[in-house]
């Protein structure tokens, strides 16, 4: 509590006010140190000394101030965040920082292509420096390869290596739908998904008024080609070489024989 005392000096003249106390002392990103933390009101003539917080250091200026009549004296200690610098260099990969260096701050590991991060976790910038420990870039493997039914693939190995390739082939009769090969990608998997093996057989290509002219006979596997032809008389409606497609469907389709009173319908006057 504030005490002031008015002294009349007369034979001088003027006027002395006696001591003020001051208020706590504040500072941007600073606090008071020592036994002075626990005091609210600081007597005139007090000098009282500032530290940096937690996560701060001194950028300099003197950490002293000192109460007189009531005020402080201005605060010289300047505290900015401390900076914990950029984490030495790592091997298959590089350190990114989120939003940067100092304190609060996080650095990431980020492996290059190929690689996966092993093992640690993110740094944190704490008061004493970086704090955690960072993963280890290790080469990309694959696992067991996606197995296809009626198919194999080669080589075989217990594990893959980043950019290994994989061949797939099918079983006698069966034919391969999707790709033949599978890579090993930088995720731990193989890319793209595994074919299948299927077996394709296209039944008899039998179209009313028409036969079998030319080409391959059954059983009729995939791409098997197979020329029709009409009857004597009948008009071929469609394409008459076929192929047997995946679908085990005679593609573009089977064509039509139409009779001879049908033809100016579809064909037109000539």
């Amino acid at each position: 509590m504030a005490i002031t005392a008015v002294l009349l000096l007369s034979s001088l003249g003027f006027f002395a006010v006696t001591a003020q106390d001051c208020s706590r002392p504040v500072g941007d990103n600073m606090d008071v140190k020592g036994n002075d933390i626990f005091l609210t009101s600081f007597p005139d003539g007090i000098t009282v000394t500032f530290a940096c917080n937690i996560g701060y250091e001194s950028a300099g200026g003197s950490p002293s101030v000192t109460c007189t009549a009531g005020s402080w004296s201005p605060v010289g200690l300047k505290c900015q965040r401390k900076n914990c610098f950029s984490v030495e260099d790592v091997q298959d990969g590089q350190i990114e920082y989120h939003p940067g260096t100092e304190f609060g701050d996080k650095a990431v590991l980020i492996c290059n292509p190929g690689h996966m991060p092993v093992g640690g976790g993110n740094l944190i910038c704490g008061s004493q420096g970086w704090m955690g420990r960072l993963p280890v870039c290790e080469v990309t493997q694959c696992d067991s390869p996606p197995v296809v039914e009626y198919g194999s693939f080669s080589p075989v190995k217990e594990l893959y290596d980043y950019n290994d390739v994989l061949q797939y082939t099918c079983k006698k009769d069966y034919t391969r739908n999707g790709s033949r090969q599978l890579i090993c990608s930088d995720d731990g998997t193989f890319k793209p998904e595994p074919p299948k093996c299927i077996k394709v057989e296209c039944g008899d290509p039998e179209i009313p008024f028409g036969q079998w002219s030319s080409g391959a006979r059954p059983p009729y596997g995939y791409m098997s080609n197979v020329t029709l032809q009409c009857n004597t008389g009948y008009k071929m409606n469609g394409t008459a070489t076929v192929m047997c497609g995946l679908n085990s469907q005679w593609l573009p389709g089977l064509p039509q024989c139409i009779p001879p009173h049908s033809t100016r319908a579809l064909f037109g006057t000539f």
